[in-house]
């Protein structure tokens, strides 16, 4: 039952976001909206910001893993990709709350996810210490949410293949040498 109440609260709000913005929609509306009570929507969420990162974060790991487990990371970063195609409204409208904290953290959790799976593989002989290790991780993570920020602000026009590609380009080998790099740091 729970979990149906989600998702109905999720289709409240995506239709709310059809008729007005994100900062005019109140917990009231996406109570009213579903047919419930706002305390009900208080038992499941703190806020409507907590409602949109379960969204982001249920939605998108039913989107990528509907098809299996993605066999690399550029499968994963397409398939996010494809999400945000197949729901450019949602996303579009709402971009600009992952400037808050708990939504900064969970898209930097998922870049770190990804960039992790890039050059972990590649520089697993490099001995280098965690503080390191996680700040070139970090660095990488950061620039990825940049990409994707970029690519939502602009209307996602660029072709989610080419951003892969580049990003493939510019990451594969750049994580063996930064590592190696930092290493030899004193």
């Amino acid at each position: 039952m729970t979990e149906m109440t989600k998702k109905a609260l999720a289709l409240s709000l995506k239709k709310l976001l059809e008729k007005k913005p994100l900062s005019k929609i109140t917990v009231t509306d996406i109570a009213a909206e579903c047919g419930i009570n706002r305390h009900t929507f208080y038992y499941h969420f703190r806020d409507i910001y907590d409602l949109l990162e379960w969204i982001y974060v249920s939605e998108t790991e039913e989107y990528i893993l509907r098809e299996g487990v993605p066999a690399n990371w550029q499968e994963s970063l397409t398939r996010l990709f494809q999400y945000c195609l197949e729901n450019k409204k949602f996303v579009v409208t709402t971009y600009v709350f992952f400037q808050k904290d708990n939504m900064f953290q969970f898209i930097h959790k998922h870049a770190a996810l990804i960039v992790g799976r890039i050059i972990e593989s590649d520089v697993e002989s490099v001995e280098i210490s965690c503080e390191k290790r996680n700040f070139a991780l970090d660095f990488y993570a950061y620039a990825l949410e940049g990409i994707v920020y970029a690519w939502i602000k602009n209307g996602m026009k660029q072709k989610p293949e080419e951003i892969i590609g580049m990003l493939s380009a510019m990451i594969e080998g750049s994580g063996r040498i930064t590592f190696q790099h930092l290493a030899e740091m004193r």
